[in-house]
């Protein structure tokens, strides 16, 4: 990581978990998470993006989840309305995307639940020295690969 990117990701960690040392101390004693070095690689550098940005990544990232079952499904309604509630080229750019290890072939969930599981995936993803402010921080890597792939995808129709 250059010099450049690790300040910009202390100014994230210094922006989500201002703590101070009488903080961290307490923290630690209470057997809870702190910010460690190794957490400034893991921050997302969608951390601070604007709502809507943070929206598409993570309707980017449902719909990667369930790929496999949008690729079964055989209702056209079905994918419609699933293309609607993410726009049709954020569900047409995810459908040409290479699908992911993680993803299983479930039964394809109503839109609201694609997208409940993207931002779920989102707090996943992050370290748990954010779970004061994020509390499904869960530090998850297949989380954070998959969100990585998300954010490509969001980026590239930006």
């Amino acid at each position: 990581m250059n010099r450049e990117t690790r300040n910009a990701k202390l100014v994230l960690v210094a922006r989500h978990c201002g703590q101070g040392r009488g903080a961290r101390f307490a923290r630690r004693a209470r057997g809870q998470s702190v910010v460690c070095f190794g957490d400034l690689a893991k921050l997302p550098d969608w951390l601070d993006a604007p709502e809507a940005q943070r929206a598409r990544i993570a309707a980017a990232a449902g719909l990667l989840r369930h790929r496999r079952a949008i690729d079964a499904e055989l209702s056209g309604p079905r994918l419609a309305a699933l293309a609607a509630a993410v726009g049709e080229p954020l569900f047409d750019t995810v459908c040409e995307a290479e699908v992911p290890e993680m993803v299983g072939a479930e039964k394809l969930p109503p839109p609201e639940r694609v997208l409940a599981a993207g931002r779920q995936l989102l707090e996943a993803a992050l370290p748990l020295a954010l779970q004061d402010q994020f509390s499904g921080a869960r530090d998850d890597a297949v989380a954070r690969d998959l969100l990585v792939r998300a954010h490509a995808i969001a980026e590239s129709l930006a």
